[in-house]
C-alpha cells in the first residue's frame, strides 16, 4: 500500500506541475499580425459607432504592408503604419477597400484607422 500511496502522489504532482507550466510561461511578445488584429479591433470600435448596420472589418494580411515609422503625430507616438486591402461589411454586404492604420508599438494599440473606398 505504501508504494501506490507514494506513486499516486508522485503523478499527482507531475500533473500539476504540468498544468501549470503554461501558466507561468513568459508572455508572448507582439507580432506584426497582433498589430493588425489591434487595427481591426480599432476599427470595429469606430465603424460600429457611426454606421449601426456595420457588420465586420477583417484585414487580408498576405495584402498588408508595414511601414516602421518611430514618430510623434501630434502628441501620439506611433511606431508602425499597416496599410493595405480589407473587406469592410455593412447593410449592403461586404466590399473591398483600401485601409490605414497608425499603431503604437509593443504594450500600446492601434490608434487611428481609416478607410478609402476603391
Amino acid at each position: 500500500m505504501g508504494l501506490r500511496t507514494l506513486a499516486r502522489t508522485l503523478i499527482g504532482c507531475a500533473l500539476t506541475a504540468a498544468l501549470a507550466l503554461p501558466a507561468m510561461a513568459a508572455p508572448r511578445a507582439k507580432t506584426r499580425f497582433d498589430g493588425i488584429r489591434d487595427c481591426e479591433r480599432l476599427a470595429a470600435v469606430q465603424f460600429r459607432r457611426h454606421n449601426p448596420a456595420f457588420r465586420r472589418f477583417v484585414i487580408d494580411r498576405a495584402a498588408v504592408v508595414v511601414d516602421k515609422y518611430a514618430d510623434q503625430v501630434g502628441s501620439t507616438f506611433v511606431s508602425t503604419i499597416y496599410h493595405g486591402t480589407a473587406i469592410y461589411e455593412g447593410s449592403r454586404g461586404p466590399h473591398v477597400t483600401r485601409f490605414i492604420c497608425l499603431h503604437g508599438g509593443v504594450g500600446k494599440d492601434a490608434v487611428f484607422v481609416y478607410t478609402l473606398r476603391d
